[in-house]
């Protein structure tokens, strides 16, 4: 039965995007005249071809393969950078060649590994604009596209295996190819220019050259960087800024994580890391890292070190960045209060590489992000400590995710949650079900279960298409006694999904759930109860609107 209905599923979207492409051809408009627009360009002494690097491209894509043993999966290397040129596309906007670029992502539904291609151009700041750009397939057969998140209303024409799309706004385009499979998938991201000598004279201005550490277009290598105690202090990487972690330590099982040790590390965390983060900030008041540049962590193995980790900060600004392929955690804030979080991205194919870990925060924003990883992408945690986590709001991101959950509350409860917000959000993909009772696309999880969780809002999110469950809330911990999961509102959903989504207490009817559904459209219908899409499982409370 079960076979039966992931046939219909599967059937369904890819009858939609093929109707879509033939009854409804792309409408192609006249670009602006005198479009102005510039791209995102690396240095090339740090991205080059996969011939360049000796490496076919399914040697490459193969690193991330679940067939290898774990730590060798998600081991380290340094033949080839985080980010290449990649080899299925050739990109440009009217006579302007763009560079297509490419890193390894993870496919949980096939355990196997493929190339995330992009690329990045800057606008004019509130500007009218329109420009078509052209995608032709140079190492794929392009049969036809889609243009998601479906709110930015952009259609896409294939014809002689090139893709037309016209887009007139900012934003983060994905497309899908040959029947919107996973492979092959390509994201144009839109942004504002931003005069790099204006904002850094500005911050000069305003803190002091001495706090203003700015890093030139260029490749640098760290063992890592620590900033303790900071106030005031400015890290401008320049586009085309690309800074590499060092491999130090040889980590091939879980017991080799716990054999080395930094000396200082302990104390300059509040986490407990027995190892610096790549880029670490504790103890400090108003910092901002920002600027068009990459962290690339690829040289690292499994567990090696976090990526981007903020412990006991106030007032935190992280703009623009990119983190690629972190060994576990690319970004983490614990123990801070005010954390702005804007047009950063993060890629990565490994476990445990969670993109955006806002854990016991408060007064945090993360907007117009985007995140594929193989694990979670956008969530919110309270782990151990004093602080609780408070007024989070994520709005207008994109996640992919390849292994785990997508936007919500994760796992560690071990403080209160309250009042966290995901608004005009996509999910383009989620693919894992090895356990359908703790990962979905939109979850509020509780794994460890010692505080509660007060007002939690999806509103106005679409799913392209989700393996297993698009919505699940589920106090996971059998144990718990008198857990409280309430004021949880999902409003304004759309999606495609395999299996119902799912809306579970436990035994224990000390514990509460309580769930209000308004305005949920599966397969193009209405949620309405009761409904095979939905389970509402043992002692919870669940309002249909």
């Amino acid at each position: 039965m079960q076979v039966v209905i992931k046939f219909f599923f599967t059937l369904f979207t890819t009858i939609s995007v093929f109707i879509s492409s033939f009854l409804s051809p792309a409408t192609i408009y006249p670009a602006s005249e005198n479009f102005d627009f510039s791209f995102l360009q690396y240095p090339d002494e740090s991205i080059i071809t996969l011939e360049e690097a000796g490496l076919t491209e399914q040697e490459l894509v193969g690193r991330a393969s679940a067939q290898l043993p774990e730590y060798v999966q998600s081991g380290g290397y340094d033949d080839i950078n985080g980010i290449t040129i990649s080899p299925y596309y050739t990109a440009k906007i009217g006579d302007t060649d763009i560079p297509v670029y490419a890193s390894v992502v993870f496919i949980r539904a096939d355990d196997t590994g493929t190339l995330h291609s992009f690329s990045e151009i800057y606008v004019e700041p509130d500007s009218e604009f329109s420009f078509n750009i052209e995608l032709t397939g140079a190492d794929v057969t392009l049969k036809n596209a889609i243009v998601l998140p479906a709110s930015h209303g952009v259609e896409a024409l294939c014809k002689n295996n090139t893709v037309t799309a016209s887009i007139n706004k900012p934003g983060i385009y994905t497309f899908l190819f040959n029947g919107a499979d996973q492979y092959y998938g390509y994201t144009l991201f839109v942004r504002e220019k931003i005069d790099e000598e204006a904002e850094i004279a500005e911050y000069i201005a305003t803190y002091g050259e001495d706090n203003v550490i700015v890093v030139e277009k260029g490749v640098y290598e760290y063992d890592y960087v620590n900033f303790v105690a900071e106030n005031n202090l400015v890290i401008y990487l320049r586009e085309g800024a690309y800074i590499i972690a060092n491999h130090l330590y040889d980590i091939n099982s879980a017991e080799d994580e716990n054999i080395y040790f930094e000396d200082t590390a302990w104390y300059h965390n509040s986490i407990g890391l027995t190892r610096y983060p790549f880029l670490n900030f504790y103890n400090c008041n108003n910092v901002t890292l920002t600027g068009r540049g990459v962290i690339d962590l690829t040289r690292l193995d499994r567990r090696e070190r976090r990526g981007v980790v903020f412990t006991n900060c106030n007032n935190v600004n992280v703009s623009d960045i990119k983190i690629i392929n972190s060994p576990e955690w690319s970004f983490i804030s614990y123990c801070c209060d005010g954390v702005n979080i804007e047009q950063v991205d993060v890629i990565g194919n490994r476990g445990n590489c969670d993109g955006f870990a806002i854990c016991n925060t408060h007064n945090a924003t993360i907007n117009n992000c985007f995140g594929r990883v193989a694990d979670d992408t956008f969530e919110v945690k309270a782990l151990g400590g004093t602080m609780d986590s408070n007024n989070i709001i994520f709005t207008n991101c994109i996640a992919w995710g390849g292994y785990a959950r997508c936007f919500g509350i994760t796992g560690e409860v071990n403080k209160k949650i309250s009042d966290v917000t995901f608004r005009d959000c996509a999910v383009i993909y989620r693919d894992g079900v090895w356990n359908n009772d703790r990962i979905g696309s939109l979850v509020v999880v509780a794994e460890q279960t010692e505080g509660s969780i007060d007002g939690v809002l999806f509103e106005n999110i679409e799913i392209f298409r989700d393996e297993g469950r698009a919505i699940l809330v589920k106090i996971y911990d059998e144990e718990a006694e008198n857990f409280e999961i309430k004021n949880v509102v999902f409003k304004n959903i759309s999606y495609t999904s395999y299996l119902p989504s799912k809306i579970a207490g436990t035994g224990n009817k000390t514990n509460t759930v309580q769930v209000d559904l308004d305005n949920i459209t599966v397969l193009g219908k209405k949620l309405s109860y009761p409904s095979l899409m939905l389970n509402t499982g043992i002692y919870s409370d669940v309002t249909i609107r």
